[in-house]
């Protein structure tokens, strides 16, 4: 039941986190270039001040929820070439960290204002990228 519960909440913080990517890069950003700039600006900050608010929780669960089952192929990911599956599960994991170097790359850029609307829009279409490739291996770990 434990298994069931924590596979069902990182399937669910999975679909809202690629689901807010997907949002972000193919619906938002094509509107907001339609918007005249002086409501662009206030409504880019406030959309994204809550946007990070959500995607931190979602984050945690995400992550935290992947954490504990990939501990339960901890044998398995000893030997990350000895199966498809074991293949596709470490090229998750190696997805999901260059996810989150994304993130911490993001937060120094904007912290030193070094990035503007075309690079966070660039870092947003690299990420949606990266979640769809690791929804894909996912899906492949259990058919392959």
């Amino acid at each position: 039941m434990t298994y069931l519960l924590v596979k069902t909440l990182h399937l669910l913080a999975a679909m809202a986190f690629v689901g807010t990517l997907f949002f972000q890069v193919l619906i938002l950003a094509p509107a907001g270039r339609r918007l005249d700039a002086s409501v662009r600006g206030p409504m880019s900050q406030a959309l994204g001040q809550q946007a990070r608010r959500v995607i931190h929780v979602i984050a945690i669960v995400l992550y935290g929820a992947g954490l504990t089952l990939a501990w339960r192929y901890r044998g398995v990911l000893a030997d990350p070439f000895a199966s498809h599956f074991a293949t596709l599960l470490s090229l998750k994991i190696l997805l999901a960290v260059l996810i989150i170097g994304h993130y911490a790359a993001l937060i120094f850029l904007r912290r030193g204002q070094h990035i503007g609307e075309r690079g966070m829009h660039l870092i947003n279409v690299s990420l949606l990228v990266h979640a769809v490739l690791l929804v894909i291996c996912a899906k492949s770990m259990f058919v392959l």
